[in-house]
């Protein structure tokens, strides 16, 4: 039988040929198997990941703060088959100030709080693919437990200690400042707010004997005073905790980051590189 096609039909056809063309970014067969979006940021565009726990232990908290090591391993995996050039804050910000252009695709990743786990399980793997890293440490608590959690009702987690600091700051791993105690900075007075933020970067340099030059506002609290403050005391960027990603010129004391959730697979990673943009 034949099936008479109308003017109308053909063209309505070849516009939505034309549109997924265009339209819909390239798309790549994984290691899946699966069709996979990839319209990656370019280089003017700049995503930070933004990671807590690398944990195998559900004991340790929800996964909502918490990737299992074996995903992690698999989404930096994901960087590499990907394209992404994974680069170190120091390239972004100058990135930042002087719009110097970076390799495509290029992404940072950053880690809160300082759990001992991030040397345990997280620091070999981004040893095996030679990334860069940057994880913000809360100076009065460094090979201590997350008592701001724990008042909370939260699993206590044990923190990185100095030798394991020091370790890692001797091979790619860049420290910065989450603060002395973890505190809501837009919630206490303006000077003990500047005491948190200045005072844990002296600290931690001269501990670490090298600059602290980076920040990030606990619970990803801050109102402009105290951005002004990170500012004033030396920093050379911030990161908050709103969703996004970094464009050229971008405010470098209110860097976006995407959140990585241990809930995430493999293709539900991939999407939520492509989302923010």
């Amino acid at each position: 039988m034949r099936i008479k096609l109308s003017i109308p039909l053909i063209l309505i056809g070849f516009w939505l040929f034309f549109w997924a063309w265009y339209a819909w970014p390239t798309q790549t067969v994984g290691t899946t198997g699966y069709l996979i979006r990839t319209s990656l940021p370019k280089n003017n565009k700049i995503i930070i990941l933004m990671y807590h726990k690398v944990n195998p232990f559900p004991t340790s908290g929800g996964l909502g703060l918490r990737v299992n090591p074996s995903d992690f391993a698999e989404q930096m995996s994901i960087l590499k088959e990907f394209g992404y050039t994974v680069i170190s804050m120091d390239k972004m910000v100058e990135f930042l100030e002087t719009g110097k252009p970076l390799p495509e695709r290029s992404i940072v990743i950053t880690f809160d709080d300082g759990y001992e786990d991030n040397y345990l399980y997280a620091y070999p793997i981004l040893m095996k693919y030679g990334y860069p890293a940057t994880i913000f440490l809360v100076y009065n608590h460094i090979d201590e437990t997350n008592s701001w959690d724990e008042k909370l009702g939260f699993p206590s987690n044990h923190l990185l200690n100095w030798d394991e600091i020091r370790e890692m700051a001797e091979n790619g791993i860049t420290f910065g400042s989450h603060t002395l105690n973890h505190p809501h900075l837009d919630e206490i007075p303006l000077a003990e707010a500047a005491k948190e933020i200045t005072i844990s970067k002296i600290l931690l340099e001269k501990t670490l004997k090298k600059p602290v030059n980076y920040f990030c506002y606990p619970y990803g609290d801050y109102n402009l005073k105290v951005a002004h403050i990170v500012k004033l005391a030396g920093y050379k960027a911030a990161v908050t905790t709103r969703l996004g990603v970094n464009e050229n010129k971008a405010n470098p004391y209110t860097l976006k980051r995407v959140r990585v959730m241990g809930t995430y697979d493999r293709y539900k990673f991939i999407r939520e590189l492509e989302r923010i943009r």
